[in-house]
């Protein structure tokens, strides 16, 4: 904001960025706990039911930089859980929205998968790209602090983290020798 005689001139781009960035901040900040005791909750029975990694998977774990693939569970499921879905299901109802649910997600060390989806090395990758992360942000609360924000700041699509996941999956989407 500038002084200009007895006129107070506002710089509106920059209002705007500091409101999207309370409200980016609020939202994560509201969310987090809740977020972090869901992912824990699918993480343990994912473990507990879950595979171990095949030896390919693994080199494949260590190729997008986790470090303890041994600890990494796969489980296969009808349909990925998500936070939330009796909400979306509500959403869908009144308004049609279309959503369709994920088809992996990996929550710290556990990964589901949609079973239709379950031999897909190129969703396999992208899910143990996010357990990488998880490990390098230093855990649950520390990825999902910069998930979201990523998220709700710059969009799904445009956030880094799953840009990366995408990027280290692409090898394994074309077609063998293309």
């Amino acid at each position: 904001m500038l002084w200009t005689g007895t006129r107070l001139r506002v710089n509106w781009r920059i209002v705007r960025a500091k409101m999207k960035s309370f409200w980016v901040n609020l939202l994560v900040k509201a969310t987090l706990p809740l977020g972090t005791r869901w992912v824990r909750k699918q993480e343990a029975a994912i473990l507990r039911e879950g595979r171990p990694l095949r030896d390919w998977e693994r080199t494949w774990a260590e190729d997008v930089g986790v470090r303890r693939p041994e600890e990494v569970r796969i489980l296969p499921v009808p349909r990925v859980p998500t936070p939330g879905e009796g909400f979306i299901r509500v959403l869908n109802r009144f308004f049609g929205f279309l959503f369709e649910g994920p088809t992996g997600m990996a929550v710290n060390y556990g990964i589901y998968l949609e079973a239709s989806q379950a031999t897909n090395p190129s969703l396999l990758v992208h899910e143990l790209t996010h357990v990488a992360q998880f490990e390098r942000l230093g855990g649950v609360e520390p990825f999902l602090k910069e998930y979201l924000t990523q998220c709700v700041r710059d969009g799904y699509w445009e956030s880094n983290l799953e840009q990366e996941a995408r990027e280290a999956a692409a090898p394994f989407t074309r077609p063998p020798g293309g």
